[in-house]
């Protein structure tokens, strides 16, 4: 493994964490992440400075077993979003584990909380992860803060969130459309493999340490199981779906949802950004 990174990190921008996630991130598309970040946190504050209301906007979580090809859909999926969605003020943004993180140790967000309401939940959330959620921040975890931080981007809306438990600590916002991607794992190796130019016994030790980490994860943090359907909106199986209209289904049925279920909370009350 060691040495098919090593060869590729000119052209890749490579993460590797002590929870076992591994993703490798073209360098061009990783600068144009983080560009729309930026803007995108620009565009907030901004907005944030004028004294009128704030209109709801819809936001995406996105839970996926390793190879299922969002790493190289998330670029079309924000670009594709930005020419349907009309809610759209500063721009749609992806954020991964990375992003996130980058979010957190700048401080970025630091001054901004969002209060987790369980009686809000659409969705089953742990009596574990509610009162996690519900902690005093002089009490916070690094779990708190990364939570935290994935709240208040999809409080704002228009933001993507990849992983992280995301679904589940945003359970309770009524904006934020959760999806989870998933594949036949011979299809997930033989794409990790040629993605990433690997072998497949390299490709297939990658998929079981990735989707492992990400199970132990959910259930360490949320008691709960990734693969429950009942925790999401829409699960989709990538096999034998093209890129194009991959991005298609997530962002038309994230649209047509926020539609239907946002019409009448839209102009009524402002986001609830606590400073």
């Amino acid at each position: 493994m060691r040495s098919h990174t090593q060869g590729l990190r000119s052209n890749f921008y490579f993460c590797d964490y002590n929870e076992g996630s591994f993703w490798l991130i073209p360098m061009q598309q990783r600068n144009f992440h983080i560009q729309r970040m930026e803007q995108f946190l620009r565009g907030h504050f901004a907005q944030r400075s004028q004294p009128s209301g704030e209109e709801i906007r819809p936001s995406l979580t996105i839970s996926r077993q390793c190879g299922t090809r969002c790493d190289r859909i998330r670029r079309d999926l924000v670009e594709y979003l930005e020419s349907i969605d009309e809610s759209t003020v500063h721009g749609w943004a992806c954020f991964d584990q990375s992003l996130i993180g980058k979010l957190i140790e700048e401080q970025m967000l630091q001054n901004q909380s969002v209060e987790f309401r369980p009686e809000k939940s659409r969705m089953q959330v742990s009596s574990q992860l509610a009162k996690t959620l519900q902690l005093p921040a002089e009490h916070w975890t690094l779990f708190n803060h990364c939570a935290n931080t994935t709240r208040s981007l999809c409080k704002i809306g228009n933001a993507i969130i990849l992983g992280r438990a995301g679904n589940f600590v945003t359970a309770d916002l009524a904006n934020t459309f959760h999806v989870r991607l998933v594949g036949t794992e011979s299809i997930r190796r033989d794409y990790t493999r040629q993605r990433y130019n690997l072998s497949g016994n390299e490709a297939g030790s990658i998929l079981q340490k990735v989707d492992h980490s990400r199970t132990n994860f959910v259930k360490r943090f949320a008691d709960a199981e990734i693969g429950d359907s009942a925790h999401y909106h829409l699960v989709i199986n990538t096999d034998h779906i093209s890129d194009e209209i991959l991005v298609r289904i997530i962002a038309d049925s994230l649209i047509e949802w926020s539609r239907r279920e946002l019409t009448d909370r839209r102009n009524i009350a402002p986001i609830s950004l606590h400073s």
